[in-house]
């Protein structure tokens, strides 16, 4: 057993418990980045797509901010401050123009329908990875104490 031999019980379980939804986050998150790359490196597309990086980069950091102007420190969506309420429209902000520019560069016929797919699927899985992430690990109290 090594590293769980001398914890006992629940502790063990949520330790567990808690490296498999780190290891889950990290697979999402390279099929995300896969898909990503997929949508720029072949042969008939170009690389102006990575620039949804930067909106993968932004999208937590109002969510993080706006988690001091919460009263229980997390992620709820029960409380009703004006400081909530911006947190979530800046982030719901980003999150749309992620889902947006690739669709604006298809429209200017900037890249080809295919990399538009690829970068949509990607926007999927990172967003979707990102939420998983702050369902999990949302309060203070979430990870053990080593």
């Amino acid at each position: 057993m090594g590293f769980f031999q001398g914890i006992k019980g629940q502790y063990c379980i949520f330790i567990i418990a808690v490296l498999c939804s780190v290891v889950l986050l990290a697979f999402l998150a390279s099929i995300g980045l896969t898909l990503l790359i997929l949508g720029c490196a072949l042969s008939q597309y170009n690389w102006w797509p990575t620039f949804v990086i930067i909106f993968y980069v932004l999208s937590p950091i109002p969510i993080a901010i706006g988690r001091r102007c919460t009263s229980d420190g997390g992620y709820s969506m029960r409380d009703s401050s004006p400081c909530t309420d911006l947190m979530w429209f800046i982030t719901s902000v980003i999150v749309v123009s992620a889902f947006g520019l690739p669709a604006v560069m298809y429209h200017a016929t900037v890249i080809q329908v295919g990399s538009m797919a690829f970068i949509m699927s990607a926007n999927v899985v990172i967003f979707t990875t990102i939420t998983i992430y702050f369902m999990s690990f949302g309060s203070d109290d979430s990870l053990p104490n080593f």
